[in-house]
C-alpha cells in the first residue's frame, strides 16, 4: 500500500485517543480500523509544533474520520496534516514528519 493509500484508509475509521507527549513532542492518534489484517493503527506526528482539536461537532457526534488531507507542505521545514471528522470538526497538526505505523 502506498503512502497515499494508507492515509485515504482511515476514512471511517474510528478515532480512539490522542496523546501529546510534550517532552519528546510526539503526538499519537490511535485509531480502530476495521481492517482484519491490521484492526489497530497509530498515527504519530513527530517534532510537532502546532495541534488544534477542536470538538464543536457542527454536523452531530461521531468518532468517525471522514477525510485526512495531507501530509502537504507547511511553512518551513514543517507538514500539515488535517483530519476531518464524521462530526465536522477537523484536528490540525503541524510537525516535521508523520506515519501511519502499527498499534503498539
Amino acid at each position: 500500500m502506498t503512502a497515499d493509500e494508507t492515509w485515504r484508509s482511515l476514512h471511517d475509521a474510528t478515532l480512539e485517543t490522542i496523546e501529546l507527549r510534550w517532552e519528546s513532542g510526539e503526538v499519537r492518534l490511535r485509531v480502530r480500523t476495521g481492517d482484519a489484517e491490521q484492526p489497530q493503527c497509530v498515527v504519530v506526528a513527530s517534532s510537532v509544533r502546532r495541534v488544534e482539536c477542536e470538538r464543536q461537532l457542527p454536523w452531530g457526534f461521531s468518532a468517525s474520520i471522514n477525510e485526512v488531507r495531507g501530509p502537504s507542505p507547511a511553512e518551513g521545514e514543517l507538514a500539515r496534516v488535517e483530519i476531518e471528522m464524521q462530526s465536522g470538526d477537523v484536528i490540525r497538526i503541524e510537525a516535521v514528519d508523520f506515519c501511519v505505523r502499527g498499534a503498539d
